[in-house]
């Protein structure tokens, strides 16, 4: 019974972790058709050290270039006011920071951290970003592998190996945060590998 559980979690997370690296590209690439490339409708709240943005200006730009085009059941503030949830018509949910360009996706809603909680990064929890342009306080190297016009896993700082992926000291999947998960996976056909370093 353990094994079967193990396996429904490991599936559920490679399926929803493929769907919504689909559905947000499909969401981005119709507000290409829309309004032009994404550098034109990119927008810069600054950084996480000095966000410009507040909360109700990211939910209005995430509502009119990307949220439109998702099946969202409702969005919700953070307690701390830095950010905000979608919530998506499969239980899944989207946490979106003030500065816009680091989003977090939630398997579901049992799973959003509670305050003090430790990070479930890897677990539970997926970094992605939406980086087409350089923010206010980005620089070139640190993004070299995150620049890009779609939604894509973390890769702040990567050094482009897949042993960076597993042992980076801040993002690592086996000694970091956790960060890196999401890219370790998709390197592998979104499947999680089998010496993957977190319990599901």
């Amino acid at each position: 019974m353990p094994a079967l559980i193990a396996n429904h979690k490991k599936t559920e997370v490679e399926t929803k972790l493929k769907k919504i690296y689909s559905v947000m590209n499909q969401a981005i690439n119709m507000s290409v058709s829309e309004y032009g490339d994404v550098e034109s409708w990119a927008a810069d709240c600054g950084s996480s050290s000095n966000t410009t943005c507040n909360t109700d200006e990211a939910i209005e730009w995430f509502n009119t270039y990307i949220g439109k085009h998702l099946q969202i059941t409702s969005i919700e503030e953070k307690e701390n006011g830095k950010g905000f949830y979608a919530y998506l018509n499969d239980g899944s949910i989207l946490s979106v920071t003030n500065y816009i360009y680091d989003m977090t996706y939630i398997i579901n809603k049992k799973n959003i951290p509670k305050a003090g909680e430790t990070s479930k990064i890897g677990k539970y929890l997926f970094a992605f970003r939406f980086n087409p342009t350089l923010a206010t306080g980005q620089n070139e190297a640190d993004n070299k592998y995150t620049l890009k016009a779609t939604f894509e896993p973390y890769t702040w700082s990567w050094d482009g190996t897949q042993e960076n992926l597993y042992e980076h000291p801040i993002y690592g999947c086996k000694d970091g945060n956790g960060g890196f998960c999401t890219k370790l996976i998709q390197n592998n056909g979104w499947k999680i590998p089998k010496n993957y370093p977190i319990n599901l």
